[in-house]
């Protein structure tokens, strides 16, 4: 199934990823739940039964644990932050670039999380990447074959972009 309507010479936004997501399922024809909460799991053969929070119950010939931590980000206790006037957000919290729009931004982390935030922020924002280690960067290409990270230019846009400004790594 083809991605979708975004820029092919950079990676997508969490949006596109979620509007694909939900176009594919919907082609699966499959009975697919979010937001309930399992409580338990036990063999009944042929499969399983699924105890759903609530009461419910499904039957499954198989079952998939995929409980990833997105439903539950952690957000270290930073010092002095009540004190902090500016706004503070979780990755999983971040949706648009917009409100930042002119803004000294630092992003922690370099993971593959904070860099795709942090090379959108820097399109409208100046970017300072923090983290306990240098980020690594691999050469990689997009859909359409354009080089998007490590090809000699800033490593979060295509070479050659009109609004690459390169967030700033942080040094000691």
């Amino acid at each position: 199934m083809p991605f979708g309507d975004g820029d092919p010479s950079r990676y997508p936004h969490r949006d596109e990823v979620v509007d694909y997501l939900t176009a594919y399922a919907s082609r699966l024809d499959a009975d697919i739940r979010a937001g309930h909460r399992v409580t338990e799991v036990r063999a009944e053969p042929p499969g399983f039964a699924v105890d759903l929070e609530g009461g419910d119950e499904l039957a499954a010939r198989a079952v998939v644990a995929a409980s990833g931590t997105f439903g539950r980000p952690h957000r270290p206790a930073l010092p002095d932050l009540e004190g902090f006037t500016g706004t503070v957000l979780h990755a999983a919290e971040y949706r648009t670039p917009a409100p930042f729009a002119g803004q000294r931004i630092m992003v922690v982390g370099a993971g593959n999380s904070a860099v795709p935030i942090a090379a959108e922020l820097a399109t409208v924002a100046q970017v300072t990447l923090a983290s306990r280690h240098p980020a690594k960067f691999a050469r990689s290409r997009s859909s359409a074959g354009t080089c998007t990270s490590g090809c000699g230019g800033p490593a979060w846009t295509p070479r050659g972009s009109a609004a690459s400004r390169a967030p700033r790594p942080l040094s000691r």
